[in-house]
């Protein structure tokens, strides 16, 4: 039975990089986002490669469209056991600054999906005998000047994280977060390069990460060789002192 993994976010950046590497691994992936074109690339590309892949376009905080994608996913016979959330969106601002409707699209974006496509992911991987759950939080999350809402969202990804692995360990579903370091991905290309090359000195390798970086851990959080590691918030930031 081909074991699928379902991607939020797989047009660019590190979803990009998740569906390309768990492709080459054998996964059989279904990578969701709401950039039609983009996503088609994604797919494309795994398929000329020789994997197995499907997009589906839409909205990640739409209820209707995460079950979609869900029964979408165990379509013919496959098993959904890999959902990996790396849909993501920002608005900066205080709070004198972000308007309503750009709180709302951050919190939908990062948090809403989120508890969206693990609701409706979480009952078919019950019934499935289980499965593997990877959550995107950031270095924000701790708090961070004229980012409210984005910081807001991922330290409420955190807890949800460790509720969600509390109340399914028993179901043989493991729930675990990543918290990347600084990555050159769409959010932060456009970055000066002055500002990039100041990341690439805070990095412990001598340069910034890379999506495929954070891909590599998603491959380990999402494979058997992590079966016994669940709640787990993996990352986070070097302090600086």
């Amino acid at each position: 039975m081909p074991r699928v993994a379902l991607v939020t976010g797989g047009a660019y950046g590190i979803g990009r990089a998740v569906c390309q590497l768990l492709a080459e691994s054998g996964w059989s992936i279904v990578s969701f986002d709401r950039d039609a074109e983009r996503n088609r690339e994604t797919v494309d590309a795994i398929c000329r490669a020789g994997g197995d892949a499907r997009g589906l376009t839409g909205n990640v905080a739409d209820p209707a469209a995460a079950e979609m994608a869900c029964e979408f996913a165990e379509e013919d016979g496959r098993s959904l056991k890999a959902l990996v959330n790396c849909a993501a969106m920002r608005h900066a601002g205080t709070i004198l600054q972000i308007t309503p409707v750009q709180w709302a699209e951050t919190i939908d974006a990062c948090l809403t999906g989120t508890f969206l496509f693990c609701r409706a992911g979480v009952a078919r991987m019950k019934a499935g005998g289980g499965g593997a759950i990877v959550n995107f939080s950031s270095t924000d999350a701790a708090g961070r000047k004229g980012m409210i809402a984005y910081a807001t969202a991922k330290a409420a990804i955190e807890n949800f994280t460790r509720c969600l692995a509390a109340d399914h360990r028993q179901d043989r579903i493991r729930v675990n977060a990543i918290i990347p370091p600084f990555t050159v991905t769409g959010m932060t290309e456009h970055y000066p390069s002055e500002r990039l090359a100041e990341m690439d000195q805070a990095s412990p390798s001598g340069k910034a990460a890379r999506p495929i970086d954070i891909a590599y851990l998603v491959r380990f959080l999402v494979s058997d060789e992590s079966a016994t590691l669940t709640a787990g918030m993996f990352g986070g930031a070097v302090p600086n002192r």
